[in-house]
C-alpha cells in the first residue's frame, strides 16, 4: 500500500520528534517524549511506511522498543 500525504507528514514529525529526543538530557522531558512517540505512532496513518524512516529513527525507535512490525 502506498504511504498517504497525511501518513508521510505525521512520519515527518516522528523523525522531528526523535530529533528532538537526541538532544534531551533531562529524564523527565525524555519520558515525556518517548510518551509523545508512542502516541504519534500508536494513532498513525494505517498507511505508515515505516521502512521510509531515516536509518537514525529506525535505530532509535528499536532501541525504545516502539518501531511496530512492518505491514504486509
Amino acid at each position: 500500500m502506498a504511504e498517504s500525504k497525511l501518513a508521510a507528514i505525521q512520519r515527518q514529525q516522528i523523525e522531528i520528534t526523535i530529533g528532538g529526543l537526541l538532544l534531551i538530557d533531562d529524564h523527565y522531558m525524555r519520558l515525556e517524549t518517548i510518551e509523545r512517540l508512542r502516541h504519534l505512532i500508536a494513532h498513525a496513518d494505517r498507511s505508515l511506511d515505516i521502512t521510509q524512516f531515516s536509518e537514525m529513527a529506525q535505530e532509535e525507535l528499536q532501541e525504545l522498543d516502539l518501531l511496530p512490525s512492518p505491514q504486509q
